[in-house]
């Protein structure tokens, strides 16, 4: 009876995984969804533009590059560059600096992002299973807004109030 449970589970999880392609190029559309299990591409609200801001439209191709991160033609993209604004509405978000392509960066292995098989969609994660983001608000069709890197705690288990709580979907191009 166990056994059959195990075998029963694993074929379950492996109808249910799906090959998660985050190579090459592509366009990162954000995805208006707090849950991974249930969001898909068409619940986008728009995508990343080529300095790493959140844009309605004006979507940049980006390419994965060996170390895991991703380059627009603007260069690598980070969270780390404090010349960006912090998420200080967040109890945790003092260092918590706005995703941001820059020229003459040299990403490193804090930059990666990553997928998790078994994801209907490539959804890309960020640092230690950090599958979300938080945006302060939504951008009008001119303007664009910053995006952080979601980090919660005890202190505080959801994006700040007034921000909304988004993923990110790798949308490949070639």
């Amino acid at each position: 009876m166990k056994c059959t449970s195990y075998i029963t589970l694993g074929a379950l999880f492996a109808t249910a995984a799906v090959a998660q392609d985050f190579s090459g190029t592509g366009q990162i559309f954000v995805i208006n969804s707090t849950s991974f299990a249930d969001a898909n591409p068409s619940q986008s609200i728009g995508c990343l533009d080529a300095t790493g801001a959140f844009s309605v439209d004006n979507c940049a191709t980006f390419t994965k590059l060996k170390t895991a991160s991703v380059a627009s033609e603007i260069g690598n993209c980070t969270f780390t560059d404090s010349s960006q604004p912090a998420n200080t509405d967040n109890v945790y978000g003092a260092n918590s600096y706005a995703w941001h392509c820059l020229g003459g960066y040299s990403a490193n292995i804090y930059d990666g992002l990553y997928t998790v098989n078994g994801f209907k969609y490539t959804f890309l994660c960020h640092g230690d299973t950090d599958c979300y983001y938080d945006v302060k608000q939504l951008p009008s069709s001119d303007t664009t807004t910053p995006v952080w890197s979601f980090i919660w705690g005890s202190r505080q288990t959801s994006v700040p109030a007034g921000h909304t709580q988004v993923m990110w979907y790798w949308n490949k191009t070639s």
